[in-house]
């Protein structure tokens, strides 16, 4: 049997997940304030934009397996239980980042038990 979960993240949750990521791997942050997330389907990324006190405008652009790091880092820092031996990808569903996870052998309640009885 397999199994997919969805985890799906707001907008404020989704660039926490990633200015945290950046920060513990010690990856440079422009200075200023972040003002919107831009998402994109196809393929899956996402934009940071953030804005000095200037008015400049940077956009710090972030691929899909920095963005599923950036979500699963985030579950773990939230004692979120996530199953280490999945496949973890993200996409774009209803405008919010979600995180897809698919186990691929899930034992069932009656495998379990016929399991247990021999």
């Amino acid at each position: 049997m397999k199994e997919m979960r969805t985890l799906g993240f707001t907008e404020r949750e989704a660039i926490q997940a990633i200015i945290d990521l950046m920060r513990k791997q010690r990856l440079e942050l422009p200075v200023g304030q972040v003002v919107g997330l831009e998402l994109h389907e196809d393929p899956v990324s996402a934009e940071l934009i953030i804005e000095d006190d200037d008015g400049k405008r940077t956009h710090l652009t972030r691929n899909a397996a920095e963005l599923a790091a950036s979500l699963v880092n985030y579950c773990i820092g939230r004692k979120i239980r996530l199953p280490s031996m999945s496949n973890k990808f993200v996409e774009v569903i209803a405008g919010s980042l979600n995180l897809i996870i698919y186990l691929d052998n899930v034992e069932s309640a009656a495998t379990k038990k016929m399991t247990r009885r021999a």
